[in-house]
């Protein structure tokens, strides 16, 4: 049996909560408390200085040219064509602006849990979930100084912990063959588990990763308030997806859901964006559902004890301009987090982007899921394995 992990790297309107609708919510520490302090390295002793640069006023997308000239950066992303377009469109470019070398790597939790705890933390910006962050602030991931990023074109509400910068913003979408249902498509996350309705096998993820956004919409179907959630609550919606019984198949990794989807064994599927996306780009009939969406957020997160956390900051400060956010949407059919982003989308893609669609989406209750974690990863457990 696998242990859960965490996962390895990615207004209010008849019940439904929004608050990244369209600028609509402030930011979650509030803009008066985001000029934060980084705290300082972990281990036993101090670490050597960082050298101290002037790299004047923040401003997404930029920096001056050869500012980190000599310095090595590594990035660790969940690999695969998504950390492929995060490279050319992010950090190939900021590469070539600071004179910086920006290493890959490919993210594993229990990689940086032992970096941090050894005093050796080899890399410097991460891509997780805004789950892990809220975890892990302050023990495995620095807190952000807001002071050097330029925050000012993020979306509101979508920083959730004072140790994380939005990385992207995409979906855990019900995705339906329109072949079966085009005529009578599903509209809520109640008709998901409604199989006289909508006939057919579903795909819901059983893999390793603790996905506490899988939970919340099976409580939405139930009519729970996700901003109101008891821990006596997690048992019930596992609970939901058990009661389809022969009708529901476990996805373990995003591919096989999108197989799934591609070759009609599974009618409808609950999954990542992305993968419906590449589901219909395939040729598959399918589309999405939007009406109860899971709004999803990675974050950049700087490893607790990183040895230049200017460079650091400077990396994530530049990958938030505009014009980068705007090629990794092209790059990898997810949705970026500057409101300037105007990137160059087929009818196809912008069907399936979750940025055009906010107003319907749920966000998750994160404060919740960190006070809960450990409730949740054993429920899940019994779940992932059949149990």
């Amino acid at each position: 049996m696998s242990t859960p992990r965490t996962r390895q790297a990615r207004g209010s309107r008849q019940g439904r909560t929004t608050p990244f609708a369209r600028r609509g919510l402030a930011l979650a520490a509030g803009t008066a408390a985001l000029a934060l302090t980084l705290v300082g390295c972990a281990g036993g002793g101090e670490a050597a200085p960082a050298p101290e640069r002037d790299l004047g006023t923040p401003v997404a997308g930029e920096i001056k040219a050869g500012a980190l000239d000599g310095v090595t950066l590594t990035f660790a992303g969940s690999g695969g064509v998504f950390q492929d377009g995060q490279k050319a469109a992010l950090w190939d470019p900021f590469a070539k602006a600071s004179g910086a070398t920006m290493n890959q790597d490919a993210f594993d939790a229990g990689k940086l849990k032992a970096m941090v705890d050894s005093g050796n933390v080899s890399w410097d910006v991460v891509n997780t979930t805004q789950f892990d962050t809220a975890r892990g602030c302050g023990t495995l991931y620095e807190k952000y100084d807001y002071s050097q990023i330029d925050i000012s074109k993020i979306p509101e509400g979508t920083i959730t912990d004072e140790c994380m910068v939005p990385q992207i913003l995409y979906g855990l979408v019900v995705v339906y063959n329109t072949d079966k249902f085009g005529d009578n498509p599903p509209t809520s996350a109640a008709d998901f588990f409604d199989t006289e309705k909508f006939p057919g096998k579903r795909t819901v993820s059983q893999s390793t990763y603790v996905d506490p956004q899988t939970v919340e919409f099976a409580l939405t179907a139930q009519g729970k308030d996700v901003k109101n959630l008891k821990p006596e609550d997690i048992e019930g919606a596992f609970d939901m997806y058990k009661d389809l019984g022969d009708n529901v198949i476990g996805w373990t990794t995003g591919a096989a859901a999108q197989q799934q989807l591609e070759s009609g064994e599974a009618v409808m599927g609950l999954v990542w964006s992305g993968r419906g996306y590449g589901a219909a780009s395939a040729g598959a009939p399918v589309a999405p559902m939007w009406d109860q969406w899971m709004i999803m957020v990675d974050s950049n997160g700087i490893p607790k004890g990183v040895k230049d956390p200017q460079a650091a900051f400077a990396a994530v400060n530049y990958s938030l301009g505009a014009e980068q956010q705007a090629k990794m949407t092209e790059e990898t059919s997810y949705g970026g987090v500057n409101i300037d982003a105007k990137p160059k989308m087929d009818e196809q893609l912008t069907e399936w982007m979750t940025t055009e669609h906010l107003d319907t989406g749920i966000a998750p209750n994160v404060d919740f899921w960190v006070e809960n974690y450990d409730a949740l990863a054993a429920a899940w457990a019994g779940w992932a394995t059949g149990n």
